[in-house]
C-alpha cells in the first residue's frame, strides 16, 4: 500500500497547477534524498511565491532575485544533508522545516 506522501507525489508529478491568479515565472529542480524536488517560482500581486513539490513555502519574497538567492541556499543544504547524513527527502524537509 502506498503512503500518503507517495500518492500526493504521484498526483503532483501528473500535473501541478498554480493557485488561481499566480503566474509561473520559473521552474527548477534539485535532487535530494534520492528523489527529485521540483521548485516552481510564481508571481502574484507583485510578490514571488515558491512551491516545492506543489507545497507553498509560506511568506512570499519581494522580488525574484531574493527568492532565487534563498532557494540556492536551501538547495545546497538539501543536497548536503542527503549526501552527508544519508537522509531521505521527508527527513530533510522536517529538518529544514519545509513540507514536501
Amino acid at each position: 500500500m502506498k503512503s500518503f506522501a507517495d500518492v500526493s507525489r504521484d498526483l503532483y508529478e501528473a500535473k501541478f497547477k498554480l493557485p488561481s491568479g499566480h503566474k509561473e515565472v520559473k521552474r527548477d529542480s534539485v535532487k535530494a534524498g534520492g528523489k527529485k524536488v521540483d521548485i516552481v517560482y510564481s508571481e502574484y500581486r507583485g510578490k514571488v511565491h515558491v512551491f516545492l513539490n506543489g507545497d507553498s513555502l509560506g511568506e512570499p519574497w519581494k522580488n525574484m532575485k531574493t527568492a532565487e538567492k534563498e532557494m540556492k541556499d536551501v538547495k545546497k543544504v538539501m543536497q548536503q544533508m542527503s549526501e552527508e547524513d544519508n537522509l531521505d527527502l521527508e527527513e530533510i524537509a522536517n529538518e529544514i522545516n519545509f513540507r514536501i
